[in-house]
């Protein structure tokens, strides 16, 4: 008896401690989430209140309204990072799904070579390439246009290519062969077969490309000269100039740009534990 009691007061313990830690955790994590939205609805006054407090004395959402008399591109800036993280959404999926639906499948000696070397360039650091793409985008006359953002999630991305390969190396090659029996080739495998079973890391990378695409500040600050053109990331960043004493606005700002990854993870984040899991099951 006495050896089942000192089993569950450790076990009791055990679970005491794991959620204590649980908890601290989650607090480091939403402190600044639960901060950015006290002070999104303060007045710009009462921000200055030292000691500072955590909650606002009367709620207030005059902050969105000078952030929009500040600065009248917000909702441009708004509209064009939407529109640049959908097409490179759509770029990342095709183009990596399709180079991923060869290296899975065709069992050549290229394949088993390339595929490497596909790896390798993840540990290329993204700094290197600024200046040689720089120079090549502006020879192509891509420069202050959005085109340097969008381009190259059409020509296949490592990290999606990894995830979708192995992701499809989990899907029995028997549909494939009972597809060719019925008459299809490969594309018809790769339409009706393997894409269809592929919801989860289709959306995982969905979800991976648009908040890479929407939380972008380096590509569109190097790129885009025109400010009808910035992506939201660079809009804000011109804000904080424009508004510097305005922590109200600056919160509200920021919590616009959070919202649409917000959605995303809400009613995806299963899925990305299973396209995580599955992808890692096979080699």
């Amino acid at each position: 008896m006495r050896s089942m009691r000192t089993i569950s007061t450790r076990y009791i313990a055990g679970v005491i401690v794991k959620y204590v830690l649980l908890c601290t955790a989650l607090l480091l994590f939403i402190g600044p989430l639960i901060w950015l939205l006290s002070t999104m609805m303060k007045t710009k006054a009462e921000t200055y209140k030292m000691p500072p407090t955590l909650l606002p004395e009367s709620i207030t959402f005059e902050s969105f309204e000078r952030l929009f008399a500040v600065q009248p591109l917000m909702l441009q800036w708004i509209e064009n990072s939407l529109i640049v993280s959908i097409l490179v959404v759509i770029g990342a999926v095709i183009s990596s799904s399709l180079v991923a639906y060869g290296f899975a499948r065709f069992k050549t000696n290229y394949a088993s070579r390339l595929f490497p070397l596909v790896l390798m360039t993840l540990m290329i650091p993204p700094s290197i390439m600024m200046i040689p793409s720089y120079v090549l985008f502006t020879k192509l006359g891509w420069i202050d246009t959005w085109l340097p953002l969008i381009v190259p999630s059409w020509l296949g991305g490592a990290y999606y290519i990894f995830l979708f390969r192995q992701f499809f190396l989990t899907i029995p090659q028997e549909l494939d062969e009972a597809t060719y029996l019925d008459g299809g080739n490969r594309w018809t495998v790769y339409f009706r077969v393997i894409m269809p079973l592929s919801k989860p890391i289709i959306i995982t990378t969905i979800i991976f490309a648009f908040v890479n695409s929407w939380l972008d500040f380096l590509g569109p600050f190097l790129y885009i000269k025109d400010s009808q053109l910035f992506t939201l990331s660079v809009g804000l960043q011109l804000l904080i100039g424009q508004t510097s004493q305005d922590f109200p606005a600056l919160a509200a700002g920021a919590f616009i740009s959070i919202i649409p990854i917000a959605i995303l993870y809400f009613f995806a984040q299963r899925y990305i534990v299973e396209g995580v899991v599955l992808t890692g099951s096979k080699g």
